[in-house]
C-alpha cells in the first residue's frame, strides 16, 4: 500500500501518554506500529521494488524494525524505503530515532526485530565479516566533521585510503587533489582543522567521505552550526555532489526544514520511532496535517509537546 498519510496500526500495546519520546513517553497521535507502508509488507528484499515518491528503484529497505535500549523503545515498527540515486531526507525531533535508524543500516546496531536490506543483502542475520564489507560501501559526513586535529587537510582526506593501503602515493595525492577541488578547497592541503571555518571543515569531511567512492553517502545534520549563508552553500554542495555522481544514494538526517526542502527528492518524517509522513518536498509544504505544520513551521504550540 502506498500512502503519504498516516496509516492506522493494529492498536497500542500499552496506553499512550503525552510525554515526549525523549522522556520515555509516546504521542497519542501515533499508535503502536503505525506508520507509512510504502512496500507490501509480505515482499521480501528490494528486488523489483520502486519508490512510490521518486519512481527510482529501492536500494535500502527497513521492514518492521524495532529497537529498544532497556525499557526505552526507539524504533517501534519502522518501515522505510530509500530510492537509488536520489537524496532522501529523514526528519524528526531529537530522540525520535533518526540516528539510530542510520546506525542500523551501517551495521553499527542490530534490530531487536524486523529486517533490513542493502541492495540484495539482508543485514539482519549477516555475520560480522560480511557486515564489514557492506559497511565499506558507505561514506559518512559527520555533524561536526570529526576531523583529526593533529592532521592536515590532506592527511584527513587521505586517511581512509592510507588505512586500507591499496593505492600508491601518487594515486592518493591525485584523488585527494580532485576531491578538494570539487568541494572548493584547492590549495588547503597543508592547513590544519583549527585554521578552517566551520563550513570549510564540513567540506573536508565531505571530501573524506567520498575518497573511497562509496555507493551510499550519509549526512548527519550537515548544516548544524552554520550561518544561513554557509548553510545554503552546504545545501548547494550536497546537490552538486549528487548531480556529479548520479549513481550515489544520499541520505540526509536533519531538522533544518529550509535545507531539506532545498535538497531532498524524498522526505521521511519519523515520529515516535515510525515513519508517519513521507513524500516529495511539495507534500510537506502543502500538508495541512497539524503535526507536519508544527514541525515545518517550528511552532511551540501543537500536537508535539515540548
Amino acid at each position: 500500500m502506498t500512502s503519504t498519510e498516516p496509516v492506522p496500526g493494529s492498536g497500542p500495546e500499552t496506553a499512550p501518554d503525552d510525554r515526549p519520546p525523549s522522556q520515555g513517553g509516546r504521542s497519542a497521535l501515533v499508535e503502536e506500529g503505525a506508520g507509512v507502508v510504502e512496500v507490501d509488507p509480505d515482499h521480501s528484499g528490494v528486488h523489483e521494488l520502486s519508490c512510490a515518491v521518486t519512481g527510482a528503484p529501492i536500494v535500502i529497505r527497513y521492514a518492521d524494525v524495532h529497537k529498544a535500549f532497556g525499557t526505552f523503545k526507539v524504533l517501534r515498527g519502522l518501515n522505510l524505503a530509500i530510492p537509488e540515486g536520489k537524496i532522501t531526507a529523514i526528519i524528526g525531533r531529537s530522540g525520535t530515532g533518526k540516528s539510530v535508524t542510520i546506525k542500523h543500516v551501517m551495521g553499527l546496531l542490530r534490530p531487536d526485530r524486523g529486517r533490513i536490506w542493502v541492495g540484495p543483502d539482508e543485514l539482519t542475520a549477516m555475520p560480522d565479516r560480511r557486515l564489514r564489507a557492506v559497511r565499506n560501501r558507505f561514506g559518512l559526513v559527520f555533524q561536526n566533521a570529526a576531523l583529526f586535529d593533529s592532521m592536515t587537510v590532506f592527511e584527513n582526506v587521505a586517511f581512509p585510503l592510507v588505512e586500507h593501503g591499496r593505492d600508491s602515493r601518487a594515486q592518493v595525492r591525485k584523488k585527494v587533489g580532485q576531491l578538494l577541488a570539487q568541494v572548493g578547497l584547492s590549495g588547503s592541503d597543508d592547513k590544519v582543522p583549527s585554521e578552517l571555518s566551520g563550513g570549510m571543515r564540513k567540506r573536508v569531511g565531505l571530501a573524506r567521505a567520498l575518497i573511497r567512492d562509496p555507493a551510499f553517502l550519509f549526512y548527519d545534520e550537515p548544516t548544524t552550526g552554520l550561518d544561513p549563508i554557509l548553510a545554503a552553500a552546504m545545501d548547494e554542495l550536497i546537490v552538486q555532489t549528487q548531480n556529479a555522481r548520479p549513481g550515489i544514494t544520499s541520505v540526509v538526517i536533519s531538522h533544518d526544514m529550509s535545507a531539506v526542502l532545498r535538497t531532498a527528492d524524498k522526505i521521511c518524517m519519523i515520529v515516535d520511532g515510525v515513519v508517519l509522513h513521507q513524500g516529495p518536498p511539495s507534500y510537506f509544504v502543502q500538508s495541512t496535517d497539524p503535526l507536519v505544520r508544527q514541525f515545518v513551521e517550528g511552532n511551540v504550540d501543537g500536537p508535539m509537546k515540548v
